[in-house]
C-alpha cells in the first residue's frame, strides 16, 4: 500500500506545505477511519474494485445516482460531470481550503493521476496531506472533516465515487454545520474512543 498511498503532517501554518520529516503511516489513517485498499488494473478494473469495495460496506450501488464519475478538468469539461459531482467540487473550489464533511459515507476509487486530499488528524489536532495514486481505493468516513486542495490537483486526475445513498443525498455538511451535526459528534466519539 505504501507505493500507492503517501501521507504526511502539515505543519500548523500551512495548508500545502507538507513536513517530509513526518510521515503518516496507512494504519494512522485507517485509524482515524479512511479505510484504505489497493486495486490493480486499469482504470475499469479499479473502478469495479470500487464498486465491491462500497457493496461490501452494503452501499446500494445498483440504484441510480449511488455511483459518479469525477475529474479534475474543471474549467474544460465541467459539463461532462453529473451536475451534483460539479456542484460538490465547485464548493469545494470556492471553500479554498475549507473543511467540509459528510453525513454519510462515500467510497471512492481513483482510476487515472495522483488524488490529494487533507484529512484531519483528530487525535494530534493537525491534519496529513494524503497522496493517493491510480489504484487506490478508500472509503471517506461520516462526520469525518476533509479538504480537497483543488488548486494543486493533478489535471487528468479521475475516478469514481460511490455514495451511500444518491448523490443529490449526498449530505455534503459545510463551515457552521459541520461541528454540531450528530454525525461528526458520533464520528468524534468513535475516533477518541469516548462512550
Amino acid at each position: 500500500m505504501t507505493s500507492i498511498v503517501r501521507a504526511y503532517y502539515l505543519p500548523a501554518e500551512s495548508t500545502s506545505t507538507i513536513d517530509a520529516s513526518h510521515p503518516v503511516s496507512v494504519r494512522q489513517l485507517n485509524d482515524l477511519g479512511w479505510n484504505m485498499s489497493p486495486a490493480g488494473g486499469g482504470p475499469n478494473e479499479i473502478e469495479q474494485a470500487g464498486r465491491k469495495f462500497a457493496q461490501e460496506l452494503r452501499f446500494p450501488i445498483t440504484q441510480e445516482g449511488c455511483s459518479v464519475p469525477f475529474h479534475f478538468e474543471l474549467e474544460r469539461n465541467a459539463a461532462t460531470l453529473a451536475p451534483e459531482m460539479a456542484d460538490i467540487l465547485r464548493k469545494a473550489a470556492e471553500a479554498k481550503n475549507s473543511e467540509v464533511c459528510y453525513a454519510k459515507s462515500v467510497v471512492v476509487a481513483v482510476t487515472s493521476g495522483n488524488l490529494q486530499i487533507d484529512v484531519e488528524d483528530v487525535p494530534a489536532a493537525g491534519w496529513v496531506r494524503v497522496h493517493l495514486a491510480a489504484g487506490t481505493l478508500f472509503c471517506i468516513p461520516t462526520g469525518a472533516k476533509y479538504r480537497i486542495p483543488i488548486n494543486e490537483q493533478i489535471e487528468g486526475t479521475t475516478g469514481n465515487a460511490f455514495f451511500e445513498e444518491t448523490i443529490s443525498n449526498h449530505g455534503l455538511l459545510v463551515e457552521k454545520e459541520i461541528d454540531s451535526h450528530r454525525a461528526r459528534q458520533a464520528y468524534l466519539k468513535e475516533v477518541l474512543g469516548q462512550t
